[in-house]
Order: structure tokens, then sequence, then C-alpha cells
């Protein structure tokens, strides 16, 4: 069957670009504040076919050229005909497809089709496989317009207020709107996360004011829960914008506040899920390499879809020449080596790890470039060192950049060893960073990491500590140092931001106390939507009230209240209580070791490729059922094999 076709990354870098052109904020569009790369104008399609002969056709995004033949001599060509014929025997086609507006694509059927195996490039030679998508299966299926579906949803309430008319759909949703009034008029529209948003013409994040026409005001897809309009008259009709995935997750147990969470980490984290993984849906709708890091798990856990990654590691990726670090963060582009690593292991796509491999050798040849004499990487100009919104000794080389530069340095060497490419010696170059890290900045005295070695200070957090415990080479000793002087210590500043919760948690359940997970999701994400929270915020800080929840970043609305990173209990919930874990390369071994915590009863699906692992705990046994082969059912000291489609039960006791 044919499918449109593209230079490879081209599709990702085209939506990606509309997408970061879409910010708006205060009434005006907000640029990018990273670099934005943009697709080759003119691309090369090539394939050699051998028919028995006959006629094709070409559909294409652009103008374009055909040449049939490679000899000079014998090749005729065919310009923009659209129809051309195919004589018998072996030939090579080329096809040159011109679009300065979007992207060059194409689309051939007839007796010969356009499929993944022909190859592309942009006029210098260097061919490739081209990209494609099984979506894109008709001339009228233009991958230049994202495949969104689209649903009527009602307002629940409508209530006027001075000035206007004021609506509330219930809940966060994303949706393109139509206001009808009586009469053509200039219309003031407020989208707000929250009701004091959406009253707040001034400081509202996004609000406009445009005329209608023909008595009505079309709008674009935006976030809210809330509308306002200037006009009492006024009524509204939304369709919900969102992406048809599977939701193939699931976890239930006998706590109301537990599944009420899981729930809404579930509908976060889908309205967040688009072209690529968001961070949130309102204010920035962006892409953030550490963003889509923690996206990876929770989508394992959710939906597994591997498509929706592979789009945002090559949006993120970018193209040759790199300049500047993704999202301008030094830990992004680490985090992205990571992510690339994460993904081959969970999917085992060998050819995505071909067809990208160029760019992932660009971005780790343009880190390894930034590193000192001394191997740790320091901030340079441009350059954003972010870790965490919280305070930190960030004198010198700080202690979380190095970790994970070790670790995608660590990662880039499996990669290379996957694809059989030279990764440069990355292997070795991990290892004595490691060691090199140890040895500045772990202090013994404090039996912890230090932010910094240079600064003298000796500031510690639980930034640095966490990344050590989940990404270093360390003793049992010094983990169990680490967790009992930093990560259970009050006096140590607590984590304040989901983003970081995700890590945080992690570590509680490695360690061996799995019922702090329910602790959190009960304190933090639980009194979250206390406050009235539909979706899950960026930052969460139980001792604010008030619109104070709504505030960030110097302004009364600026927090995003529905935001990717906070849907991490589908991921904790997923990989600790029901116990599921690859250990393998696209789940060919897998362990299911449950960890009951503190919750009774509860039970739960987790998606693995090509079917799915049951699991339900009750207080003295847990049962297990898997879909396919490779698992080990582990429930304290007993282990045994996991066999497809047979039900297994283990006692607790």
């Amino acid at each position: 069957m044919s499918q449109w076709i593209w230079k490879f990354g081209e599709f990702e870098v085209y939506h990606n670009l509309l997408l970061h052109n879409r910010r708006e904020q205060y009434g005006y569009r907000k640029p990018s504040m990273w670099k934005l790369y943009s697709p080759d104008t003119v691309v090369r399609f090539r394939k050699t076919v051998t028919t028995a002969g006959g006629e094709f056709r070409v559909t294409a995004c652009g103008y374009f050229d055909v040449t049939v033949g490679s000899d000079y001599r014998s090749m005729k060509k065919y310009g923009g005909q659209p129809l051309i014929p195919l004589p018998a025997g072996t030939v090579e086609i080329t096809i040159v497809v011109s679009n300065p507006d979007a992207f060059p694509c194409l689309y051939v059927d007839g007796v010969i089709s356009s499929d993944d195996t022909w190859t592309a490039d942009d006029l210098t030679a260097d061919c490739a496989p081209v990209g494609t998508h099984p979506h894109f299966n008709a001339p009228d299926i233009l991958p230049t317009l994202f495949p969104f579906q689209y649903e009527e949803i009602r307002y629940m309430a409508k209530e006027v207020v001075p000035d206007g008319v004021l609506f509330d759909f219930g809940r966060e949703t994303f949706a393109r709107v139509a206001v009808t009034v009586p009469n053509d008029t200039t219309l003031t529209v407020v989208y707000g996360e929250s009701r004091e948003e959406a009253l707040d013409r001034e400081w509202s994040v996004i609000h406009l004011t445009q005329d209608t026409v023909h008595c009505v005001l079309r709008l674009a897809p935006r976030a809210f829960r809330y509308l306002f309009v200037d006009n009492p008259a006024a009524e509204v009709l939304a369709e919900y914008e969102y992406l048809p995935l599977e939701q193939r997750g699931s976890f239930h147990c006998d706590e109301d506040i537990v599944n009420t969470v899981w729930d809404t980490a579930a509908y976060t984290f889908h309205l967040n899920s688009r072209e690529f993984f968001l961070d949130g849906i309102k204010r920035d709708r962006w892409v953030w390499s550490a963003d889509a890091y923690q996206c990876l798990f929770v989508n394992r856990y959710l939906f597994f879809d591997k498509d929706i990654e592979q789009r945002t590691l090559i949006a993120l990726g970018g193209k040759p020449p790199m300049k500047a670090h993704i999202n301008t963060i030094m830990d992004y582009s680490f985090f992205w080596i990571i992510s690339l690593y994460e993904h081959y292991t969970t999917y085992g796509d060998r050819n995505f790890l071909e067809q990208i491999a160029p760019q992932m050798k660009e971005i780790m040849d343009f880190c390894r470039r930034r590193a000192d004499s001394d191997g740790f990487v320091r901030e340079q100009p441009g350059d954003w060192i972010f870790i965490d919104w919280a305070p930190m000794d960030k004198t010198g080389a700080l202690c979380g950049e190095q970790i994970l530069f070790a670790k995608a340095l660590e990662c880039y060497a499996l990669l290379c060893d996957v694809i059989h490419a030279d990764s440069a010696g990355s292997s070795q170059q991990a290892t004595a960073l490691q060691t090199s890290i140890l040895e500045h900045f772990y202090d013994n005295e404090l039996g912890a990491f230090v932010d910094s070695y240079e600064s003298g200070q000796r500031n510690v957090t639980r930034h640095s500590n966490i990344l050590a415990y989940l990404f270093m080479p360390l003793s049992d000793t010094v983990k169990a140092g680490i967790y009992r002087d930093v990560i259970l210590n009050d006096a140590v500043r607590q984590i304040t931001t989901p983003y970081f919760k995700f890590y945080e948690n992690q570590v509680h359940c490695e360690a061996g106390n799995p019922h702090l997970l329910e602790t959190s999701i009960r304190e933090y994400y639980g009194s979250m939507l206390e406050t009235g929270a539909t979706t899950l915020y960026e930052e969460y800080d139980p001792t604010m009230t008030g619109t104070q929840h709504y505030a960030m970043y110097g302004n009364p609305y600026e927090k995003s209240l529905c935001h990717a990173w906070s849907a991490s209990p589908i991921y904790l919930l997923g990989r600790y209580r029901l116990g599921v874990k690859n250990i393998g390369i696209a789940y060919d071994s897998f362990e299911v070791r449950p960890m009951p915590g503190n919750l009774r009863t509860f039970s739960g699906t987790v998606p693995v490729p090509g079917g799915s692992v049951r699991v339900e705990v009750t207080d003295s046994s847990v049962t297990a059922l898997s879909t396919v082969a490779g698992g080990t059912f582990i429930v304290g000291e007993q282990s045994l094999p996991l066999p497809p489609n047979k039900s297994v039960t283990l006692s607790l006791f």
C-alpha cells in the first residue's frame, strides 16, 4: 500500500516549528526561547524498481520533477506530469519535490508505490531511508496537517457576571471554540484554567479581542476550563481536540484518593500528548527534553505508544549543526541521549536508532566538546543550568550536571554498540567521569554529595543526591547513607515540584520504603486535588492558599495547571506497585515484582509489546497473568517463570 514519504525527520521538524510558533500570552505571540529548525525546501526521492511496465501517478506537497532512468542517454524527464508511463524492466525513479511553505513530501501509486523502501536526500547525495507513517496512506490525507480528532463538548454551567458571561466546562480541556452573538460586534474572550483567571482580563495568560463574522467568532484550539465573553447574550460551542491514543494501562485500589489521583494523572497526560509530549497545554505548549524523559516512563505504563516517543525525540534532536544545548539547558541535552537509550530498550527499534544516529552523534559530540580539561562540564555563555526550580550552589561544576553527563556518555556507548558505530571511547570516559565525581563531590564527613566542590560551601541538596542514587554506580553503603542522611532528613530542603517528586519517589521505592509513595500521593497530590484541580499542576506547595496556587514567574496565573511531568503516579504505581519492569530489550525479559506498600488490595494492567500483564494483589496473595512470554514472577523469596496466558498466584506470606 502506498504511503506519503518525506525526508526522515522533516515531518517532526515542520510540526515542531508550527507548535513553537503558536505560544501566546497577554495578547501577543511569544517567540521561542531556543533555536528552531526548518525543513529542507527541496528533497530528492529515489528508488530502483523492477516491473512489467505500466503507469504510476505522482501527488506531492509542493511542485515536482520526475525522471525515469539514470543513464543520461536513455533517461526520460516528465517534469510535473502527474501520470508517468513506466517501461518494463529495472529502472531508477527520481522525483525532486520543492515546497518552501511546508515540507516536501511525496505520494506515488499505480504500478509502483511510495513506501519506506525509498531514499531521500537534500540534493547532497547523502541518501537515507525516508520517513513515513501508516496513517498517511491516501493522497488526500496530507502529512502537512496533523491528524487530530475532534469531539463536541458542552459547558457544565453558564453564569452571567459583570460585563459578560462565564462558561464552566467542568474540567480542564483543549478545544476550538465558536462564540455566537445576535449581531456582529467586537468580542473580548478570556481563557482561564481557574475561575479567577477567566475573570481577570489584564492578567489572564490568554485573552483576545476580535470581530465576529456573520455573528460568529471562530477561535483556534486552546487550553481552558473557564471562558469569559464580554457579551451576556453570547453562546459557545466547543470541540475537544485530541490525539486518539489507546489507554492500555490501568490501576485501581481500595483507596478513593489514590484512584482519583491516577485517573487525574491519566487525563492530564493525555491532554499533553499531542504532536509531541508537551510540558503544559496552556502557557508554553512547548517540547522540553527533561519533561519528555519523564513522559517516556508514564507513556510506557499508560499508552505504550512508540510513535509519539519517536516524534518527540526527533523534534528535540533538531538538525545539524548543533550550536546550543537542547532547550538551551545543559542537563536537557544529556536527558535526550538517556531518553534515546530508554526508548531503544523499551521498543527494540533498531531501524529508528540507525535513522536518528547521525543526530545522536551530533549532540554527543557537541556535549563532549564543551567539557573542560578535568572532564567536567561548566556553564558557558548561552547555557541554562537548570536541574530543578530550587536553590543550589551552582559555582563552577554542578554535581547534578556531571552525573547526567556521565550517564549520557554511558548510554551513548551502549547505543553505538547496538548499531556497530564507534563511540569514540565514551564508555571509558563515562567511567573516568564517575570516578572523578566521587572524588570531588562526595563528602565523606557529610555522607552525601555536595552541589559544588569549587565554592567550599559544602551545600547539600536532595537533587544532587537523588541523581547520584539513581544514575551513579554507588555501593550499597553509600546509597544507604544518602537515603538516611539526605532523603529522610527533614532538615534538607524539601522538593516542591512534581518534576523532582518523580525522582524522589523512585528513590523511596528503590530503598525499600514503598509505603512513602502512597504518602506522597495522599498528601501531595491529594491536597492538590483539594484546591479544585481537575488536572495536575506544574508545581504545588501545600502551604499556599487560594489564588497563590496559580501564581508563578512573578505573575498571578502563570503556573500551568495541567502539566505532563505531574503525571508520574501512572509510572510509579505501575512500576513499583504492580511491579512490572523491563530488564531486557523490548521486554524479551521482564520482572513482575509487586510491592504492596500499605495498600490492602489493588489491581492493574501494564502494557508490554504484543500484549499486557495483569496483576492483582489481596491481603494474602498476588496473582499475575501475562499474555506474552519472558516474564519472571517474584514475590518475596519466591521466584518462578511466568508462562504466557496462564494465571499464577503466589502467597504474600
